[in-house]
């Protein structure tokens, strides 16, 4: 009987740990796209859509509080219209990255808000001159990008969510010194799933 009784209370305690720690972590999937620009190629306006999509895992700190982390495929950059700045050398520049954004959350009623910092790194990029060429070879950026990032997020149900993100580089993106600085800003919109 004794056997039994202490069985019983591991077993309860083992589930209570389990919903304990269940409650302590969520993670989730999100799937959206970017509008971006780059400060400095003297092409204006958020022309270059891309794909902005990951996974996200988030401590929950309080009733209110969370500290998030996110593994993103992001794309980012510049493309020229017609309305911009004809001295421009540039016609499209495209950024792969993969980024880390770390944020802490403020969540009231069905919103969201949240505030951090991203490293990113460069994992591929293409650049196209005003005559389409691609100057690619002839361009070095720099691989390490800091980006300031803000958001929120409207929460539909318990596991759906729409959210929208802005970010800013806080470092040049440019490798060369010499060259004009690139800082580049994105606007993202993202529907996350919570598990």
């Amino acid at each position: 009987m004794a056997k039994w009784v202490l069985f019983a209370v591991l077993f309860l305690s083992w589930g209570a740990t389990e919903t304990l720690t269940a409650q302590r972590f969520k993670a989730g999937i999100i799937g959206g796209f970017n509008i971006s620009q780059i400060d400095g190629d003297k092409l204006g306006g958020f022309n270059q859509p891309g794909i902005h999509a990951g996974g996200r895992v988030a401590a929950l700190m309080g009733k209110r509080w969370q500290l998030g982390v996110e593994m993103l495929y992001s794309q980012q950059g510049s493309q020229r219209v017609r309305t911009d700045d004809p001295l421009s050398n540039y016609e499209r520049i495209r950024l792969n990255f993969v980024e880390v954004p770390v944020l802490i959350h403020f969540s009231d009623w069905k919103f969201r808000l949240g505030a951090g910092f991203s490293y990113a790194r460069l994992i591929n990029y293409k650049i196209i001159d005003y005559s389409g060429a691609d100057i690619t070879d002839f361009q070095e950026l720099n691989p390490d990008i800091f980006s300031v990032v803000l958001g929120v997020t409207f929460n539909f149900t318990e596991k759906w969510g729409l959210d929208v993100r802005w970010s800013r580089y806080l470092n040049n993106l440019q490798a060369d010194k010499e060259d004009a600085p690139f800082f580049g800003r994105s606007i993202g919109f993202r529907g996350i799933y919570s598990f």
